[in-house]
């Protein structure tokens, strides 16, 4: 069986592609399961450069062919901000709580007709040196009502981004719904011939 190195610490993640590959004859590895501890620091100001970046970094370290991925919110009424920076939009890192407050401050400053965002995964996969890149793009709308009930990810924009096609917030998405809609699992379409 070949091997293949998800470049993560992150074990949601690795939940997820596990779930994504499930049918493909390949041993999913972490960084932890090699030992690994070297933290690649994505300094670029693209999705793109930084999963090349990582998935390049880490194919070199590991000798293993290696998928990573650089992902984030964009907004057209910002521009397509806050992309690279979804995670710390508002600069200062703090908890959940105030990171959500921030955003919905961005959020109720935009008209009501142009709330509006998209989730967008590049992926980056490296394989004997070469490096192939893939996409996926999940459309949704913004709200300021945040969903309050049974919050699981912890994870601000899943609380006030709704897929319009089923009226669900991306918080209250079965299992089955967020393999659907999922960017990272569309980005994971294109490079199943890669993989294969």
């Amino acid at each position: 069986m070949k091997k293949l190195l998800i470049a993560s610490f992150n074990k949601g993640k690795m939940e997820d592609y596990k779930s994504f590959m499930k049918n493909l004859d390949l041993e999913l590895l972490t960084l932890k399961d090699l030992g690994i501890t070297e933290d690649f620091e994505e300094i670029y100001d693209s999705f793109e450069k930084n999963a090349r970046g990582k998935a390049e970094f880490y194919s070199k370290l590991s000798g293993l062919p290696t998928l990573a991925d650089d992902s984030g919110v964009e907004i057209p009424f910002y521009d397509m901000a806050p992309g690279v920076h979804t995670k710390r939009w508002d600069g200062l890192g703090k908890n959940d709580e105030h990171y959500l407050n921030f955003i919905l401050e961005k959020i109720k400053a935009i008209p009501q007709e142009q709330r509006i965002g998209q989730l967008r995964a590049v992926l980056a996969l490296t394989i004997d040196d070469k490096t192939h890149m893939s996409e996926g793009v999940i459309k949704g709308k913004l709200t300021d009502q945040v969903y309050q009930e049974s919050v699981t990810h912890g994870y601000p924009w899943d609380r006030v981004f709704i897929i319009p096609e089923l009226n669900k917030y991306y918080e209250e998405l079965t299992p089955e719904e967020n393999y659907k809609y999922n960017h990272r699992r569309l980005g994971i379409e294109d490079l199943l011939q890669f993989m294969r």
